[in-house]
């Protein structure tokens, strides 16, 4: 293969090449001819140029899309009402069980009531079933205690208070209400209660787990009243003949000590039926001679406990006044300290850029604006949000939801808010 020699540029082109000349190679003559590079314009004349440009050779500058940003806006709008109405069934369904379980808790330790008899090693005596007149308590004044009930067939730990009166206070924070009309515990004719099914602590919630026989259990100040469950129907929230002294006979002279029970169904409905239980009277004893075998729960080495009386968890949370405070001063707390630390890095950057000529471009937006303005880095303004998303969860809780649920018909309906002969339960 013949070597082909290399052409020195600077001989080809007769010396050394001006700054801003290149080679080039001419067909025709075989011969290396340079150009020269026009020089680059200046600013003004760059502006220039491009303003001679046709239009469809101009980079053309995006417009702000105001319908877009409007969509987003009403989707945010959106978004945050159906965080409401997710925070309100929070509160519908469960918060609504704790306040109910914090007041009976509140109300049984204000209660000088006798204790179960226990053995001296410690394990919880049975009472036997007593015989002769059945004691009956006078009724009491509207609202105060009347006792406890015990449903073995909803939990080894259930338990509910029972108070005088199905006003919307009374079955909204104290459990099991007593109609007025109807005898007491143990009475001769037919001793009628009623209770949320839904929220407020949902003390008839598993009523439709009955089976005939169950044990219902009723304590006062010193006497236990068992009963049998016999049997259910359901029936239209206006028929109030089910709490008669006899159950849908008007006048009839009752020859039975019966109790019964009401509630709403279908379950998480405004309640367009009543679904109601009847028991009858099996025996009564003596709160000084123990617990009733219904009760008693014997471990493997023959330890009678009472698991009834264990405190139950929801009554321990605390409340959303105390948890309210709590959160706020922890918000003011974290702003404090993120602003001494870090400033605000969103706004600087804004500022940057109107220094620089620019101006910001973001999108019309609450939570944009939101997450601008607060102080620290990422993870710390994230941290603020949290706190600020409790914040209104706690005000929900404590004061919004409580107020709609009483000022506003349909809530009231749709929450379960009254007794037999009004809406749901």
């Amino acid at each position: 293969m013949r070597d082909v020699p290399m052409r020195d540029d600077a001989s080809q082109a007769g010396g050394s090449q001006a700054d801003g000349e290149l080679p080039s190679f001419s067909p025709a003559g075989q011969d290396w001819q340079t150009s020269t590079l026009p020089p680059m314009p200046t600013a003004p004349q760059a502006q220039s140029m491009a303003a001679a440009m046709p239009p469809s050779h101009r980079a053309r500058k995006k417009g702000r899309n105001w319908f877009l940003e409007g969509l987003g806006f009403v989707g945010e709008i959106c978004l945050t009402i159906g965080l409401l109405l997710v925070i309100y069934v929070v509160w519908q369904l469960w918060w609504t069980g704790v306040v109910s379980a914090q007041s009976q808790a509140q109300q049984v330790k204000s209660l000088s009531w006798t204790a179960p008899a226990v053995t001296t090693g410690g394990n919880f005596k049975i009472a036997q079933p007593q015989k002769g007149d059945v004691p009956v308590d006078p009724q009491p004044a509207y609202g105060d205690v009347i006792g406890q009930m015990y449903v073995p067939r909803f939990g080894s730990t259930y338990r509910s208070l029972v108070v005088q009166g199905v006003g919307l206070d009374q079955l909204a924070r104290h459990g099991v209400g007593h109609y007025t009309e109807t005898v007491m515990p143990g009475g001769m004719g037919n001793f009628a209660v009623a209770g949320h099914r839904s929220g407020y602590g949902e003390p008839l919630a598993d009523v439709d787990k009955f089976h005939k026989g169950d044990p219902i259990v009723f304590r006062t100040k010193d006497h236990w009243y068992v009963y049998e469950m016999d049997s259910h129907e359901i029936v239209d929230p206006s028929e109030v003949s089910v709490i008669y002294p006899v159950p849908h006979q008007a006048g009839a002279e009752p020859k039975e000590r019966l109790l019964t029970l009401t509630t709403c169904t279908p379950r998480y409905t405004p309640g367009y039926q009543r679904w109601i239980v009847y028991a009858k009277f099996k025996y009564w004893a003596n709160v000084s001679d123990g617990i009733p075998q219904e009760l008693a729960s014997k471990s493997s080495t023959g330890q009678v406990s009472f698991t009834q009386s264990s405190p139950t968890t929801a009554a321990q949370i605390p409340s959303t006044g105390a948890l309210l405070l709590y959160l706020i001063l922890a918000l003011i707390s974290v702003i404090l300290a993120a602003a001494f630390t870090w400033g605000w890095p969103a706004l600087r950057r804004d500022r940057e850029i109107r220094a620089n000529g620019g101006k910001p471009n973001h999108a019309l937006s609450f939570y944009g604006l939101l997450w601008r303005v607060l102080p620290g880095i990422r993870s710390v303004r994230l941290l603020q949000l949290v706190l600020m998303l409790l914040i209104v969860v706690a005000v929900m809780f404590q004061y919004v939801c409580p107020w709609l649920v009483q000022n506003v018909p349909y809530l009231q309906l749709m929450s379960n808010y009254s007794n037999i002969s009004g809406g749901a339960m």
